[in-house]
């Protein structure tokens, strides 16, 4: 055979292909030709240890590598395979024979190194696992992970018990509880590889680590970048070695755990007893623990859930935010941003991280400096937990200028504005800024309650308005709520759809309306829990009812973050716009006139002096009570308090939706989960409806109804959908 001759003949359509080095190292690429990503199916499986076994049998050959022929290693599972699945004992099958096909790796008397580039996850990494080695390119895009817990899964094919071989039970643990990824320095230096380098390299390196490995040469110990005889690595030891030490180490997992799921998502319980077997059984038998486990949780509700919101925002990625095939996004090369505050600093940092130079304006030298400081603290931040290198902060940082005046607007593409929540100001804003741009600048506005239309009157290029809500903190927070008037041009729109992904944002488009979506189907269950609040309902017992159910924080300490001053704004303008729907509790104006604004002037429902916190907890301000007349000895069942909650939140939703607010139900599930925290194992509030069944919740609200009233007058949509027997989704 020659040095280049592939190995076998080229199946048509084969997702492997072979060739031979002239040093006998063979190289097996991945390219999945049918798809833009490799993906692991049954057939990559099948066709990966056949290859695999191929390539073993030639004498000639002394070790192997596999790397992909695209831009990504093995992105994971293909997730249309596993929505397929309806029942747990052929997800099981499923696992236990892919997990057996890389177990044979093991085996193989040659070395097999995985050279890695771009992104190897789930399955992809379990692949690289798996090999005797592993080699990674040192590209910023090149990153390892098991996110399986995020879809309500676990990894299936023994990869989290070999980072536990290869990193210990710690690395294991957090990986498999976070779901989060790795970048290459980070993985070497945990022992999740052996060797980093330059990506023209990646194939020559893991060639040579293949040869070493065969021939003893060298030692490539697996993992061993992670072991160090330094004091972390030896209390590591420690507490995973002996049975004392992992019953600590697994109790405060446990604790941990339970503390932040409050027991939703059973994929991080599995994940727990997965890794405590291991610890205390060995790899067989957690082997076997994982193929069950595995098979439960695909046929799950909360796997269904969340990989129908994986499929959500995929196809959002692919939508240009319009009904319109001929719009097209305007070339957007500089963005202004007019506000240097918290909102417009991190708008500011969220596009110039996206590679676009951006022009901060701000009334005086303070707020320039003051919205300077913060772009320039996120990424001092990003910089001390090796996200970036103090090289790449410094070209992202001098991407933003900054200025006190209109200089250097003339050449915006868009401008955004953040500035304080007042109709005339913005008006005036919008009309400095048409006097000083170009006829195709795009003016998006950043308010959060004043429809895009107000703003937009007397406007001399009205098509070129549009609302860009942005949630704080705009760095963390992942929804754009993008805002079309009657007006707004559809290629507007897209350029404000095309702008937010490129600043990582998940993008869903609304009709222009008081609150819009977000905003406005919050205000009810804000309501709701001041009402229950007014009925003497202790502060905490409502806050705990809601985290319980799933929501990420309880609506009264939100309260306290977002401003009672400001919600209590926003809570008249709604009720302004929706009558006696939205009748606002007294309460409200009660702590406003007793200067409570919450966390920003320490004075709220909750303290925030030095001993506000006690056993991980903040407690409530006692005086507000007094200050208010309510005696906090209300009891309700919590399951009480989380339905007039949620429900609340659910029916404006639906109304929102009969309304024409939304294109659509997947846009109002995902602006309600990642712009709000409406729980995600829940699918968001149309996905509630069709699980729970529209029947049913009408029946809750019609209760409500009559016992509070107008307040809970049910959307015409759910009565609809309950008279019909209909759904929202087809499956």
């Amino acid at each position: 055979m020659s040095a280049t001759e592939t190995v076998g003949e080229k199946v048509e359509g084969s997702i492997f292909e072979v060739s031979v080095r002239p040093d006998k190292v063979a190289v097996i690429t991945i390219d999945d030709k049918s798809a833009a990503l490799n993906t692991i199916t049954e057939r990559f499986g099948v066709e990966l240890l056949a290859t695999v076994e191929r390539v073993m049998t030639d004498a000639a050959v002394v070790g192997v590598v596999i790397r992909s022929g695209k831009n990504d290693f093995v992105v994971g599972a293909n997730i249309d395979m596993l929505k397929a699945i309806r029942f747990a004992a052929d997800a099981e099958k499923l696992a236990r024979k892919f997990a057996a096909g890389l177990g044979q790796f093991q085996s193989m008397k040659k070395p097999i190194v995985a050279a890695v580039h771009g992104q190897a996850l789930g399955g992809g990494f379990e692949v690289a696992l798996a090999c005797s080695a592993i080699v990674l390119s040192d590209d910023k895009k090149t990153q390892v992970g098991l996110p399986e817990v995020q879809l309500g899964l676990i990894p299936a094919a023994n990869g989290l018990l070999r980072v536990v071989e290869r990193a210990g039970l710690q690395v294991a643990l957090d990986l498999g509880l976070t779901g989060k990824n790795t970048r290459a320095a980070k993985a070497l230096k945990l022992g999740l590889c052996e060797e980093v380098c330059p990506p023209s390299l990646l194939v020559d390196v893991a060639a040579t680590v293949a040869k070493d490995l065969a021939t003893g040469s060298k030692s490539h110990t697996r993992g061993s970048g992670g072991f160090k005889l330094d004091g972390p690595h030896l209390q590591a030891l420690a507490l995973e070695n002996n049975p004392l030490g992992r019953a600590i180490l697994f109790k405060k997992a446990r604790e941990a755990t339970r503390k932040k799921t409050h027991g939703q998502y059973p994929a991080t319980e599995r994940i727990l007893d997965l890794l405590e077997c291991y610890g205390g059984r060995g790899f067989v038998a957690a082997a076997d623990l994982e193929a069950r486990s595995f098979g439960e949780l695909v046929v799950s509700q909360t796997a269904h859930r969340l990989i129908e919101i994986f499929f959500a925002t995929t196809a959002l990625k692919k939508d240009t935010g319009t009904d319109d095939a001929q719009a097209k996004p305007r070339p957007v090369e500089r963005v202004a941003m007019l506000g240097g505050g918290l909102m417009g600093g991190g708008i500011a940092f969220v596009t110039i991280q996206a590679g676009i130079p951006v022009r901060l304006k701000d009334r005086d030298d303070e707020g320039v400096g003051r919205g300077l400081s913060y772009v320039r603290g996120i990424l001092d931040a990003r910089v001390k937990r090796r996200q970036i290198s103090r090289e790449e902060r410094d070209q992202t940082f001098a991407r933003l200028t900054a200025t006190t005046d209109y200089s250097g607007l003339k050449r915006a593409d868009v401008v955004i504005e953040a500035v304080f929540e007042d109709l005339g100001l913005k008006q005036q804003v919008l009309r400095d800024v048409e006097e000083r741009t170009s006829e195709r600048c795009v003016f998006a506005s950043n308010t959060s309650s004043i429809p895009i239309t107000r703003i937009a009157e007397g406007s001399r290029r009205p098509e070129n308005v549009v609302g860009m809500h942005y949630f704080s903190p705009v760095h963390k927070m992942p929804l754009l709520e993008v805002i079309r008037t009657s007006k707004t041009d559809t290629s507007v729109v897209a350029t404000a759809v095309s702008l937010g992904k490129k600043q990582g944002k998940t993008v869903i488009v609304v009709k222009d309306g008081v609150g819009f979506y977000t905003s406005r189907i919050l205000v009810p269950l804000m309501n709701e829990a001041a009402h229950i609040f007014a009925e003497g309902v202790p502060i905490e017992a409502i806050d705990a009812a809601m985290v319980d159910w799933g929501w990420p924080v309880g609506p009264i300490q939100l309260l306290d973050e977002v401003g009672i001053d400001v919600a209590a704004h926003v809570g008249k303008i709604v009720h302004e716009a929706f009558g006696d729907r939205i009748t606002p509790s007294a309460t409200m104006d009660r702590l406003v006139s007793d200067d409570r604004k919450g966390r920003k002037n320490g004075r709220g429902f909750y303290r925030y002096d030095k001993d506000a916190m006690k056993d991980g907890k903040r407690q409530v301000d006692p005086s507000l009570y007094r200050a208010l007349g309510i005696e906090p000895k209300g009891r309700l069942p919590s399951e009480e308090i989380q339905m007039r909650c949620s429900l609340q939140f659910v029916n404006e939703a639906l109304l929102c939706f009969g309304e024409g607010l939304l294109r659509n139900p997947r846009d109002g599930d995902i602006g309600a989960i990642f712009g709000l925290g409406f729980p995600p194992f829940r699918g968001g509030p149309f996905r509630y409806v069709d699980t729970i069944g529209a029947s049913e919740i009408l029946g809750r609200i019609r209760g409500y109804e009559d016992r509070f009233g107008k307040r809970w007058a049910p959307a015409g949509a759910l009565v609809e959908m309950a008279k019909k027997g209909e759904r929202f989704y087809l499956s």
